[in-house]
């Protein structure tokens, strides 16, 4: 019997939550397996990119809960905790830029070491220097209470002379020469490369039986208490640990079954914050790129309905309906595409949208739950009368709005967020042509300096703005092509891996469109 749409479990909004609330069953089964999937395997794949609400944490949590194709993973989220600690570092002038190479080594060869059981070694002719000894004297210093997590693993700062002090007297223990001249909390940096030396020793004579992933969450939520470019220092220190631990050691590990790497989980711009060496190398060679974009045309076939329809077929006794899409969604709706005989409810979801996994799942949790409140809850088919209702509309264009302030949170400040949305009141239609826009950043412009004298940093430039709206998917470009012919230009579209940041079309025959998900939270009245 086909669920009705109250039945429906359509899961939570945030891979993260899986993992946390114990749901890794339906995480399973509503997976898209496909070639990104295939691709995150590959040894020399460091970086895992996307958008937020494309999926990193899906991929990485899927990986993590099940050994997919003898590959054990591990999934790590940094938490803000974590990045204040790193702060309160480098305001104690404990670590330098440098510095932070050396510490995020450290915590991730523990992390790894701890991750690491005793099935997942082969056996080696170098018994004695296996992990075990070196373990000792990390569980001797947590008083066998270490839990892998990064906050913990970041304690080893707070008496790094004691831990240096231990994994030296295990590393003999273990037959590994581990004398240095001198340990002393002072010189917590040497500390921690000395740590990081005598794991690395280890871990290259480590013959494992599986191949094991380390990603690397969270990374793209920034304290407000943090300072931008100390923030950016942290997580550029990151960046370049894994980078070294990942080509200069475990690439070079010799006879070993299984291979150990660390992949992060970074969004496009943040990526493009970091100044990395070869970063055009690197983003081909080294990353997967998550992207769903998909055509009206060709829907039908994309990874973004695939995880439509796994969405409605969770614990259905119907799951070997071909299209439970089109069970659900048996609209039929007028197309302002004279191509088109009619519009389909993906059509409309995708107009809406920025082709992200996260946008399609809000919308029908939003739908079921309108539903629910107008006594719709046996009903087997959605209503398109909810999703035109005002409701609907509203509670979607707040969720968008809400989705973009996260997304430059990163970047800005709450005061910043509040003079962005300003620019929305001085263009008063939905369309604009490009001297209008200017007219309206001179206005803008006033109005900042009537309001502040710290100008807010995507301010440069009116092209420099246009940009900045371009990139955050806050408006399209329409190109006039000639007679009933026209293309439009999204960023997230035109976004890959060769073209991490698109340019946005200026043009006499182009025009410029707020997105639909803005209109109603900019008072843009109704898509």
């Amino acid at each position: 019997m086909l669920k009705t749409i109250g039945e429906l479990n359509l899961g939570f909004s945030d891979a993260s939550n899986y993992i946390q609330r114990g749901n890794k069953q339906m995480l399973s089964s509503i997976f898209v397996k496909n070639s990104y999937l295939e691709d995150l395997l590959k040894p020399s794949v460091y970086f895992l990119l996307g958008e937020k609400g494309t999926g990193k944490t899906a991929y990485a949590a899927y990986l993590n809960n099940a050994e997919y194709k003898g590959f054990k993973s591990i999934l790590k989220f940094i938490t803000g905790t974590d990045y204040e600690k790193f702060y309160g570092l480098k305001k104690g002038q404990q670590i330098d830029i440098s510095g932070y190479v050396d510490t995020w080594k450290a915590i991730l060869l523990v992390l790894i070491a701890k991750s690491i059981d005793k099935k997942d070694i082969g056996f080696s002719i170098h018994r004695k220097n296996t992990l075990d000894e070196l373990l000792k004297a990390i569980d001797e210093y947590y008083n066998n209470g270490f839990s892998p997590e990064i906050i913990t693993a970041l304690k080893i700062t707070d008496n790094s002379e004691r831990v240096a002090k231990l994994v030296c007297k295990y590393a003999e223990a273990g037959g590994t020469e581990g004398k240095i001249t001198e340990f002393t909390e002072q010189r917590m940096q040497l500390n921690l490369l000395y740590i990081a030396k005598r794991f690395s020793e280890c871990f290259n004579k480590l013959k494992l039986n599986k191949n094991i992933i380390l990603f690397i969450d969270g990374i793209d939520i920034r304290s407000s208490r943090i300072p931008y470019n100390d923030y950016l220092e942290c997580i550029q220190g990151l960046t370049d640990a894994c980078w070294s631990l990942n080509t200069d050691l475990f690439a070079n590990v010799k006879d070993s079954k299984g291979r150990i790497k660390i992949v992060l989980l970074l969004r496009p711009d943040i990526f493009n914050s970091l100044s990395i060496q070869n970063a055009t190398n690197k983003l081909t060679d080294n990353s997967v790129f998550l992207e769903w974009r998909t055509t009206y045309l060709t829907y039908t076939t994309s990874y973004l309905y695939q995880m439509a329809n796994k969405l409605l077929s969770y614990d259905q006794s119907e799951q070997r309906i071909a299209n439970l899409w089109d069970t659900y969604f048996d609209w039929k709706i007028p197309s302002p595409n004279q191509t088109r005989e009619y519009d389909t409810a993906f059509i409309e979801f995708l107009k809406i949208s920025l082709s992200r996994p996260r946008d399609i799942h809000r919308i029908l949790m939003l739908q079921q739950e309108l539903m629910k409140r107008e006594g719709l809850s046996e009903e087997h088919t959605f209503s398109y009368n909810i999703y035109k209702s005002n409701e609907f509309q509203n509670r979607y264009s707040e969720y968008f709005l809400s989705s973009l302030k996260d997304q430059l949170a990163f970047y800005y400040s709450d005061t910043e967020f509040k003079y962005l949305k300003k620019f929305f009141e001085l263009i008063p239609g939905r369309s604009f042509t490009y001297s209008e826009y200017i007219e309206a950043f001179d206005r803008y412009i006033d109005y900042i300096c009537d309001s502040t004298t710290d100008f807010p940093q995507f301010m440069e430039g009116p092209k420099e703005f246009l940009q900045f709206l371009y990139d955050c998917n806050m408006i399209v470009a329409i190109e006039e092509l000639g007679e009933n012919d026209r293309t439009f230009h999204f960023s997230y579209r035109e976004k890959s891996s060769t073209n991490i940041t698109p340019e946005v079309p200026i043009d006499e025959n182009i025009s410029y469109r707020f997105h639909y998900g803005l209109y109603k939270q900019t008072k843009k009245g109704r898509y």
